[in-house]
């Protein structure tokens, strides 16, 4: 039962916690939860409330962002978000998807990546570590040495204008989810 699902959605899983956590073993490890996961609670899967794939990486970034907190010692340092603004990806997020939504998916990917490098390096760097580091506001802010306020800022007006440039491409970037 569980083959059939991880064959099609094991690549995008590993490639987000890849993503959030930097090392392939927590990656693999993240995985495996996942499908422990949905294996054991696949009666609270809501179709009406989205895909099986947008629910199995919900899955996927939660556990690995606890698994970024829980370990605490990962360094904090710029390669958190150089892949996302120079395209450098170790695996196709999206190889699991329909051809024309991976086409899209990476199209969108690609004006996010083009948009964020318009942002001033402050609001890039905090955004960066919050979304693709998987940094909390108060890590983002120990890392950079800023007030949390600052960082709080940086994040919601970088955000506003991803938002505004994104549009400019015709990209609603309907939710912070779409960035991850």
């Amino acid at each position: 039962m569980l083959e059939p699902l991880y064959d099609r959605y094991g690549g995008s899983i590993y490639a987000l916690a890849l993503r959030i956590v930097h090392d392939t073993t927590t990656a693999e490890e993240v995985v495996q939860e996942v499908f422990v996961r949905l294996w054991r609670n696949a009666a609270s899967f809501a179709a009406e409330r989205g895909s099986v794939q947008a629910w199995l990486l919900r899955i996927t970034h939660n556990l690995a962002l606890n698994e970024v907190r829980r370990r605490q010692s990962r360094p904090v340092a710029d390669e958190h978000f150089d892949w996302a603004v120079e395209g450098e990806q170790l695996m196709d997020p999206y190889a699991d998807a329909e051809p024309a939504r991976a086409l899209w998916l990476r199209e969108r990917s690609q004006a996010i990546r083009r948009a964020l490098t318009k942002l001033p390096e402050p609001q890039r760097r905090a955004i960066g570590l919050a979304f693709f580091g998987g940094l909390s506001q108060a890590e983002v802010a120990a890392a950079v040495g800023d007030p949390l306020g600052t960082v709080k800022s940086r994040i919601r007006v970088g955000m506003q204008r991803l938002r505004e440039l994104l549009a400019e491409e015709g990209i609603d970037l309907e939710s912070l989810d779409d960035l991850v």
